[in-house]
């Protein structure tokens, strides 16, 4: 009877260590798809991110292309006025401010 007791013992603890055993496996198996998955996911966000990023940098470039385009515009008519003052009143501004600008005779 302790014969009998002792490998029932023994055979209810081998059970468990085999029990054991599988859960570590079925737990090592599911971590190891977790991580897989995690890094997928990851590659995915980050392939996400960087087209993100270049489609941002492309309109922030188009942005400033556009923005510097009509400032050379703006630039340019101002400019073009500028040459298109007629003599005369270059010459009034000229004699306003000449008495400034010569020395003062002693």
């Amino acid at each position: 009877m302790e014969e009998d007791l002792l490998q029932a013992v023994i055979s209810v603890e081998t059970a468990i260590q085999q029990s054991l055993e599988s859960e570590r496996k079925k737990a090592a198996k599911w971590l190891e798809s977790v991580r897989v998955s995690l890094s997928r996911e990851l590659e995915t966000k980050k392939q996400h991110l960087a087209r993100e990023y270049s489609d941002s940098l492309a309109a922030a470039c188009s942005d400033c292309e556009t923005r510097a385009k009509n400032r050379i515009r703006e630039a340019d008519r101002a400019a073009e006025r500028l040459q298109n003052i007629p003599d005369s009143v270059l010459q009034e501004v000229v004699l306003e401010f000449l008495p400034a600008i010569l020395p003062k005779e002693r």
